[in-house]
Parts: structure tokens; C-alpha cells; sequence
């Protein structure tokens, strides 16, 4: 997987970002929500930076990963992308200072990942760092987000993986049914 995304081009991959955040954005969850978690992307990951820039201008509390151990993310509060600061692995994140929320006081909340598969399953990067976040997340809705050319037809999984309810590409919205 790491091959084929590297592959993509900044071209092909600012049109699919630009994709995967209108279909997010017309999300009826993500239109309801008034508390949304987002990601801000690494090199090879879809960018929701338009989506963030969108929600903040909406009035819409946004929220970001953040590190707060080898393996915990919280909820940090994120004013506007300009606020973004370089974190944990390189990865830009929510200022120190700003405050956190529990995940289940979020109502959507947008999960990355390495590759998925149509049956709701997710390949994260090896920490299990969402795995634990969502285990809390109550009744917010998580969605997970890939550009298409990340679905494979099959993701091992193991018991401590959470399981994804929907899928978000830049070509299609999958419901999945368990």
C-alpha cells in the first residue's frame, strides 16, 4: 500500500482530497454535527484541510488527534488550520494548550488509515491508536476516510479492532452493514 500511494501524484492526490471532503461535507452527520474531529493528514494521506477550514468558518467545533502517550490520542480543540503546530512523529496537531473533549462528546468523528476493505475493515499504521479512541466514542458517528485506491478486498483483523460503520472515498460512500 505504502508503494501504490507513493506513487500518486500531488495532483491526483489535492483532486481526490478535494472529492473525499465535498462527499464529507453533503455527510448528513457531518451537516447535523455541531463537534467534529478531523485529522490533519500526513504526506500520504487524504487532506480534510478544506473540510476544516469549512467547519470552523460553519461554527463548527473541530477537533484533531492528539498524542498524550505512546499510545493514546485525545480530542484537541482546533481554532483554524493556522493554529496547527508540528507534533508527536512530525505529524501538525492542536496547539498544547488547547482544550480536550472525551470521544463520545464528539458527534462525528473522521478516521485515516493505511487501507480498508469493503467489509468495514482498517489497516492504521500499527499503534492501535484510533482502535482505543473509538472504544469510547459512544454515539458519534465514525467515518472512515481513504481515497479509493486504498480499498483492498481484505483486511486482517484482530479482536482489538474496531470496526468501520461507513467508508468515505473520492468516489464513493459505502454504508457498511455488520
Amino acid at each position: 500500500m505504502y508503494d501504490r500511494l507513493h506513487r500518486l501524484t500531488e495532483a491526483e492526490k489535492d483532486s481526490a482530497s478535494a472529492a473525499v471532503c465535498a462527499r464529507l461535507m453533503a455527510h448528513p452527520a457531518y451537516v447535523r454535527a455541531r463537534r467534529i474531529m478531523a485529522f490533519l493528514n500526513m504526506p500520504d494521506e487524504v487532506s480534510l484541510d478544506a473540510l476544516i477550514a469549512r467547519a470552523v468558518r460553519d461554527g463548527k467545533e473541530v477537533y484533531v488527534p492528539v498524542c498524550v502517550s505512546r499510545t493514546e490520542i485525545e480530542a484537541a480543540r482546533l481554532e483554524g488550520l493556522d493554529q496547527a503546530v508540528v507534533g508527536a512523529y512530525g505529524i501538525r496537531t492542536a496547539p498544547e494548550d488547547s482544550p480536550h473533549i472525551a470521544a463520545s462528546d464528539l458527534d462525528v468523528i473522521l478516521v485515516p488509515g493505511l487501507a480498508f476493505d469493503e467489509k468495514g475493515g482498517r489497516l492504521g499504521h500499527g499503534a492501535a491508536y484510533y482502535d482505543r479512541f473509538l472504544s469510547g466514542k459512544g454515539k458519534a458517528a465514525a467515518i472512515a476516510v481513504s481515497w479509493d485506491v486504498q480499498l483492498v478486498p481484505e483486511i486482517p483483523m484482530e479482536a482489538h479492532d474496531v470496526i468501520m460503520t461507513e467508508l468515505v472515498t473520492d468516489q464513493r460512500h459505502l454504508v457498511i452493514h455488520q
